[in-house]
């Protein structure tokens, strides 16, 4: 796809479609705020913020302006929860976990993104599939489908910093869930970061048809994906420590387990195999997520 924007612009672009994106979400807040509830008014600004980006989307002629998204809401839905629940240590921990991910994954979003000259291989290829369809797959798919998993995923942070005080006026206390959920969340992000580290490098030595074999990908073939699922089972960890009964919430990491094993990681396989020699012996030697050790053979 050919683009009139060079990079900068495209940043500065991407910037102020969500700065109106949040804004919109915000004012909606603002207006609604004790009429409903605090899930209910995340949830429904969270949809507004991505109608906003989708509409830009559609008229950049660019489904890619929708991939930060995924970073950027989660701090800024966890900050109004805390803001306006129950604070303290283990919200601020929680926080502080949130934060460290979005920054992480939010650079390195922004060190592979090539700017509006390029648009997601995935869009492209389920735009020719079905031209005609594509409004539906686009506004349905690419953007209200990942913000609803994503919320999903936030759910511990609402319940953690709703009940906080409550539990522990009945006697719970912040207790090791918290550190475990903390550790495990910078676990998380620390393995996407290696792994997007050593992509990085292999793609600038690669040769077409080549596939990385190295470093942790020689013992998971999505070990970024796995560090996502990883982080946001690491955020209902220490939702647990606080508000144990509402253990449901893990439906959130759960259903990101189910996405990326039966969406993402097809897709991408079906990709690799295609176009990468060998990359069906790579599949029958490791692991598809969790690192692993190799296979024989």
């Amino acid at each position: 796809m050919q683009s009139k924007y060079s990079l900068t612009a495209s940043f500065v672009i991407c910037t102020f479609v969500y700065l109106i994106a949040f804004t919109v979400a915000f004012a909606f807040v603002f207006f609604y705020e004790g009429t409903l509830s605090r899930l209910w008014i995340a949830l429904i600004a969270d949809v507004i913020a991505t109608v906003v980006v989708f509409i830009f989307s559609v008229l950049f002629k660019n489904s890619s302006l929708y991939d930060p998204y995924w970073s950027v809401a989660p701090p800024l839905i966890a900050w109004y929860w805390i803001e306006t629940g129950q604070s303290g240590f283990g919200t601020d921990i929680i926080m502080l976990a949130i934060l460290l991910w979005a920054i992480r994954l939010t650079l390195n979003w922004a060190r592979g993104w090539q700017g509006l000259v390029h648009e997601d291989w995935r869009y492209v290829m389920l735009r020719e599939k079905n031209p005609k369809l594509y409004w539906l797959t686009n506004f349905g798919g690419i953007h209200m489908f990942p913000t609803i998993m994503v919320f999903l995923g936030m759910l511990p942070v609402y319940f953690a910093t709703t009940y906080a005080a409550y539990m522990l006026c009945e006697g719970f206390q912040y207790n090791d869930l918290v550190a475990v959920g903390f550790l495990v969340c910078v676990a998380a992000a620390i393995i996407a970061l290696v792994a997007d580290e050593q992509m990085r490098r292999f793609k600038k030595k690669a040769k077409p048809g080549e596939f990385i074999d190295e470093g942790i990908w020689k013992y998971s073939r999505h070990p970024n994906y796995f560090g996502e699922i990883l982080f946001w089972f690491g955020l209902w960890v220490m939702q647990m420590s606080t508000a144990p009964n509402y253990w449901w919430t893990g439906i959130g990491w759960v259903a990101m387990l189910i996405m990326f094993k039966f969406a993402s990681i097809p897709m991408m396989e079906e990709k690799n195999l295609k176009s990468k020699s060998g990359y069906a012996g790579y599949v029958k030697r490791v692991s598809v997520l969790v690192p692993w050790f190799r296979k024989a053979g």
